[in-house]
């Protein structure tokens, strides 16, 4: 069986065929969904700014864009993290060593 197929997004009221792995479906169709959702919503805030599609568009591109830079921040804590953690516990044993 092929693990490629072709299916059909609907990403601000057009259809795309997407080629992807079987395996992958779901995120590609949850991030339509996601897409979608931001959106239409931007769509309905903007309604008496007679916003186009393009606008709403570009405004749909910034929130995902922005949510991936604070992502990323938050992914960048974990060393920091895990040496409090590596401190923390060389302090215990400090405090272990005095009693």
């Amino acid at each position: 069986m092929d693990e490629n197929f072709t299916i059909r997004l609907s990403l601000a009221d057009k259809f795309f065929p997407y080629k992807c792995k079987r395996s992958d479906e779901g995120n590609l169709r949850k991030a339509a969904r996601n897409l979608n959702d931001k959106v239409n919503a931007y769509s309905s805030y903007y309604s008496r700014a007679k916003f186009g599609m393009n606008d709403i568009l570009t405004l749909a591109g910034f929130h995902f864009s922005l949510a991936a830079l604070e992502n990323e921040n938050r992914e960048d804590m974990s060393p920091m993290f895990n040496k409090i953690e590596q401190l923390n516990k060389e302090l215990e044993e400090y405090i272990k060593s005095l009693r």
